[in-house]
């Protein structure tokens, strides 16, 4: 490495598959004008989720106006979000296409109680829309 700047590099070691999750990811040092790696070392995805996620506090958010759900999170930065959310289907998920999702006859198929689940699913909706009512006449109220 004479006359190189060595550089830290993490990665997913994913063998030219890009699905999710990896199974485990490498980190290491190589030179900046050699891609071989100098120093390597291999580290389990549990390990690396684990960290990263329990540091990152995650949450999701509900758009009033679109029904889009929004990630959020304490410990990640907004360009971290808005890689994870370019690399899944979030960005077009809504209120209604999860409850499409939810409902559609394979998903049910296996379920351990569908229409005990569908039952609970129904009174959870049913509150939602009484406190989004709630809202609206205090809106109009104040």
């Amino acid at each position: 490495m004479t006359g190189t700047e060595p550089r830290p590099f993490f990665e997913r070691e994913d063998h030219g598959t890009t699905s999710l999750p990896a199974e485990r990811y490498v980190a290491g040092i190589r030179s900046s004008d050699d891609d071989g790696p100098t120093v390597r070392m291999i580290l389990p995805a549990e390990i690396v989720d684990r960290s990263v996620l329990t540091g990152a506090q995650l949450s999701v958010w509900l758009s009033a106006g679109s029904g889009r759900l929004i990630l959020d999170g304490k410990g990640v930065d907004n360009d971290s979000l808005e890689a994870a959310l370019d690399a899944g289907p979030m960005r077009e998920q809504t209120l209604l296409t999860l409850i499409t999702a939810c409902i559609d006859p394979d998903h049910l198929a296996m379920e351990e109680d569908p229409v005990g689940d569908l039952t609970s699913l129904r009174g959870q909706i049913v509150e939602a829309l009484a406190k989004v009512d709630a809202a609206l006449a205090r809106l109009h109220r104040g």
